[in-house]
């Protein structure tokens, strides 16, 4: 009685007088003591916003929880920054019209004085502002005219060096403002065979174009003192082809510190590891997954990111405590640098102090067969079309779910 009467009022001190969050940490039966392994939740650039409600209960969950890192949008896929650059080539897109932070640099202090490790995540080539400001950068269809989908969405060409400083740019700038972390998103090509680009758009081309950005990146960002990471497709892990979008797991690792492969079991089509339904199976197909990658790269590379939100594939099926909690386990077991929590709308109901007492308990009683990355590569190869254009969820077509989930 008398340790829940002190949590409470230490909660309720650190409310109000910036209190680190170890020291409420403290009490939890989860550890704490590996600063290394970062526990992050994603934060939309709305509710980024510190005045914003969902910012303030972040906040509460990270004081409550082992919760000890944000990511932190920067510039979404529509090409709007979170805060106002100064640069004049950005303020020329009209990226900064959207705006929610408007000190960067003391929304950043006060957030290390929380002890909450920062990640600022970059979309790097869908980029509409962009793309309708510089047009000679973007991608295009074979007809010469800038592809867009059907949400309206516009691409930069991978290839195009002026777009690709335009985006490490910005890096450098929030970097300069005390970011922890740089996190790359849509570093790849669209899905999407028949476009024209500067390319051929061969495998190599497309794989050396990714990697060609990430070594600038590696080469610009350090002297800041940021840590780097990259956000790639959970079938990039099982395949050795870059599935069109120029993403090879061998490729990007030597340029970043953290890779980060969205392991939402909802994203997995049917059939994978022999699962009628991955949605129904989190533990298996984040475990599964992060088994295939150890044998290609050293598994300290990997923070995958997590789903927190409900099934669109399946059932339809709510991702409750227990099913986040399977994910984090199997993170756990696994031996990965930590995990980032996805919810497009930034709303965790279900990351508290439950989800990780379930964490503590929770136990994997089944068996995950031993899949040879060499019997993987005989199905790409034979089941190239038919799995890895068709039934995978890669964004092959303008309504593609994992389109709309991350955005």
């Amino acid at each position: 009685m008398l340790k829940k009467i002190f949590f409470i009022l230490l909660s309720f001190i650190s409310l109000y007088a910036d209190t680190p969050i170890e020291a409420v940490k403290s009490l939890d039966n989860y550890s704490f003591t590996d600063r290394s392994k970062i526990r992050a939740l994603y934060l939309n650039i709305y509710a980024a916003k510190p005045e914003n409600s969902a910012f303030r209960r972040a906040v509460s969950i990270a004081r409550r929880t082992p919760v000890n890192a944000f990511v932190i949008d920067i510039k979404d896929v529509q090409g709007y920054l979170t805060y106002h650059s100064s640069i004049p080539e950005v303020l020329a897109t009209g990226a900064c019209r959207r705006s929610t932070i408007k000190n960067l640099k003391s929304y950043l202090s006060y957030l290390k004085r929380q002890g909450i490790y920062t990640i600022a995540r970059i979309a790097v080539f869908k980029d509409n502002r962009q793309a309708l400001r510089y047009p000679s950068r973007a991608i295009k269809t074979r007809s010469g005219r800038v592809w867009r989908e059907r949400d309206g969405g516009r691409w930069i060409d991978p290839e195009s060096q002026a777009g690709k400083r335009y985006t490490l740019k910005i890096a450098q700038e929030v970097a300069r403002y005390g970011f922890d972390e740089i996190n790359f998103d849509y570093i790849r090509f669209p899905a999407r065979k028949g476009l024209g680009s500067e390319s051929s758009n061969s495998q190599s081309r497309r794989v050396r174009a990714i990697e060609s950005f990430l070594a600038e990146a590696d080469s610009s960002l350090r002297a800041y003192g940021v840590k780097i990471s990259v956000d790639i497709f959970g079938y990039v892990l099982w395949n050795r082809n870059d599935l069109h979008i120029g993403q090879v797991l061998e490729n990007i690792a030597p340029y970043v510190d953290y890779i980060c492969p969205m392991l939402y079991p909802s994203g997995y089509y049917r059939g994978t590891m022999g699962l009628k339904n991955p949605a129904a199976n989190p533990y298996r197909i984040v475990k599964g997954s992060l088994d295939i990658a150890g044998r290609r790269v050293s598994h300290y590379k990997f923070r995958p990111w997590l789903q927190s939100f409900r099934d669109y594939a399946f059932d339809r099926r709510a991702y409750t405590h227990s099913a986040i909690a399977a994910q984090i386990k199997a993170t756990i077991d696994y031996g990965t640098s930590g995990w980032m929590m996805w919810n497009p709308s930034s709303r965790y109901s279900y990351i508290d102090e439950k989800l990780f007492k379930i964490v503590n308990r929770y136990s994997y009683k089944g068996v995950i067969k031993n899949y040879k990355t060499k019997n993987s590569q005989k199905v790409t190869k034979k089941r190239h079309k038919k799995i890895h254009y068709k039934n995978i969820p890669i964004e092959n077509s303008d309504n593609s779910p994992l389109d709309i989930l991350r955005n």
